[in-house]
């Protein structure tokens, strides 16, 4: 597998999450923005339904306006402007999370509190239980915890 550094290219586009950010290639951030845009598209009759939904609303604006694209330096280092560390409380200890096709960043005391509550509600049981995982309505982000107001 490729090192993330050389996936990359010139810059990394960084959503804002939950509790964390999420650090994709722009080609893997185009795929899960194309997906939410065909869900909000003016062309279809779901998507012009959307336009009258305030939570959908919201959805596109808090996804859409959550969203930066980063240049990498010299050195394939991403710099995160400081606003958005502190807001997402990256001033100390932080954590990169390898997620296969994407990164997370997080402050490390919320991601030792994540960790912690994925242990207690049974850790990989579910992923390597011989029926799977069940199927989830999650997010395009993978786990249902979509974005949040800032």
């Amino acid at each position: 597998m490729q090192p993330y550094r050389e996936r990359f290219g010139e810059y990394a586009t960084v959503l804002r999450w939950k509790d964390h950010l999420r650090v994709f290639t722009p080609d893997n951030f185009e795929k899960i923005g194309g997906f939410v845009e065909d869900r909000l598209s003016f062309d279809s009759d779901q998507g012009l339904k959307s336009f009258f939904d305030p939570k959908l609303q919201n959805d596109r604006r808090h996804f859409f306006g959550n969203k930066y694209d980063l240049g990498l330096d010299s050195q394939g280092r991403i710099g995160i402007p400081k606003q958005l560390r502190e807001s997402m409380g990256l001033v100390e200890d932080v954590v990169w999370v390898g997620c296969g096709a994407y990164l997370e960043l997080w402050a490390k005391p919320l991601y030792d509190v994540n960790c912690v509550q994925w242990e207690q509600a049974g850790g990989f049981d579910k992923l390597f239980s011989e029926d799977g995982p069940a199927p989830t309505s999650a997010s395009p982000g993978g786990d249902g915890d979509g974005p949040e107001a800032p």
